[in-house]
């Protein structure tokens, strides 16, 4: 690699260290370390020797990045139909576009390391998730403390009653947690000794914070995902059945300290009511505009001439999928669901195939298994609509395609290719 390479791929590495252990912290985070990311990517489509290294233009990806394509290309267009164009064009460009080229960069990155390179930057990066989630876990710890004994009186920073770790709701925390616990499940089988009970500790005290979170669907998101990783490999079974059962006790027994047990699981709690008003708004808008819908970005927007009950303010669907759809139509979700289809089509078909590899395939199999449990939790939250989220989910998704590449080129025969990895 050129001189030239060799600075943008510092930039991009860089970049990916500091959003990795910075992300749960600080929005702006995110934002300067794409645009360093960015900056890095486009170095490399200018200079003459890189141009041509994208893995993007590899045949391997082109129904995913045909799938991306579509999708940005309906998101576009939904700015045509809609009431609030300039908004429209503001999240298309600040959004979407901004949470896809994560994919884009990240999935470059790490295919173009190989498979040695590949794993051992994806394994880099979950270290650094690792002691991101110490400093959470202190700071999750001084918050129970505090909200125990209140020292300064009642905080509205602490209306739930819960800890919020570095977030604003303890939604968005537990979010973070379902998708980090699988990934680092699938690190921790990698190691071994005392790395290994470092890791167990780590996740156990995780596990803890997510219990005392009391998102119902966040714990099913994380159930979905460990069972994925049950059903896939034998050798996660031990770990991921006893993950799946910690979160069970620790569910429990906070549910029955905080006498909480009752309401979690009622039909008529402010949450889940709001939650089927909401719904039954984002319904009404799709049955309005069902080709190309409202608009990307519109949903808030357009929220209260659609308004059915509850709080009468703009808000979010709180079912990812319905509002996409309500925001740019049926062919909007079809060819979003078209781009997560393509990404989990492709992890599948390597986890499926690919059987030596094993440490490269447990932190595929661990990444798949909290970007799932993301997925499920979507569909009764706004976790694509919350820049760290969406930040979160695009990142590592970009980790587990680059992954899988790499493992996927590994079991091919070597031939002369233009498109050197």
């Amino acid at each position: 690699m050129n001189r030239w390479g060799q600075v943008a791929r510092h930039i991009q590495e860089g970049s990916l260290s500091v959003l990795l252990f910075l992300l749960p912290f600080s929005k702006a985070a995110c934002e300067i370390t794409f645009g360093l990311l960015l900056l890095g990517w486009v170095m490399e489509r200018l200079h003459p020797q890189t141009r041509a290294q994208s893995v993007w233009l590899s045949p391997r990806l082109r129904p995913l990045s045909l799938a991306v394509g579509a999708y940005l290309l309906i998101c576009a267009l939904s700015i045509l139909v809609s009431d609030f164009p300039q908004k429209s064009l503001n999240g298309f460009v600040n959004k979407w576009l901004e949470y896809l080229m994560f994919l884009v960069i990240v999935t470059d990155l790490v295919a173009r390391s190989g498979l040695k390179g590949g794993a051992s930057l994806v394994r880099r990066g979950l270290i650094i998730m690792a002691a991101s989630s110490v400093c959470i876990l202190l700071q999750s710890a001084a918050q129970e403390i505090y909200i125990a004994t209140r020292p300064f009186g009642y905080d509205d920073a602490f209306m739930y009653h819960r800890m919020l770790g570095p977030y604003e709701n303890p939604i968005d925390f537990s979010t973070y947690l379902i998708v980090l616990i699988p990934a680092l499940l699938g690190l921790s089988m990698g190691c071994r000794g005392v790395r290994r009970a470092a890791l167990w500790l780590l996740l156990l005290g995780l596990l803890a914070c997510l219990a005392r979170l009391e998102s119902l669907g966040a714990w099913i998101g994380l159930w979905v995902g460990l069972l994925l990783i049950v059903g896939i490999d034998r050798n996660m079974r031990w770990g991921g059945l006893s993950a799946m059962v910690a979160s069970l006790v620790g569910g429990w027994f906070f549910l029955q300290r905080t006498g909480h047990m009752q309401k979690l699981f009622s039909l008529s709690s402010i949450g889940r009511t709001d939650r089927w008003l909401m719904w039954q708004a984002a319904i009404n808008m799709i049955r309005d505009r069902p080709l190309l819908g409202h608009g990307v970005n519109t949903f808030m927007a357009n929220y209260m001439a659609y308004w059915v009950g509850g709080e009468p303010v703009p808000r979010y669907a709180h079912n990812c999928f319905l509002q996409i759809t309500a925001e740019t139509g049926v062919l909007g979700f079809v060819t979003f669901v078209w781009v997560l289809g393509a990404m989990i089509w492709l992890w599948w078909r390597v986890l499926r195939s690919v059987g030596s590899q094993r440490d490269s395939r447990m932190l595929l199999l661990g990444l798949s298994g909290g970007l799932v449990a993301f997925l499920v939790q979507s569909s009764m939250d706004t976790n694509f609509y919350s820049l760290r989220q969406a930040t979160l989910f695009w990142t590592l998704s970009g980790l587990a395609t680059g992954l899988a590449l790499t493992m996927r080129s590994s079991r091919e025969p070597s031939v002369p290719s233009p498109l050197p990895l």
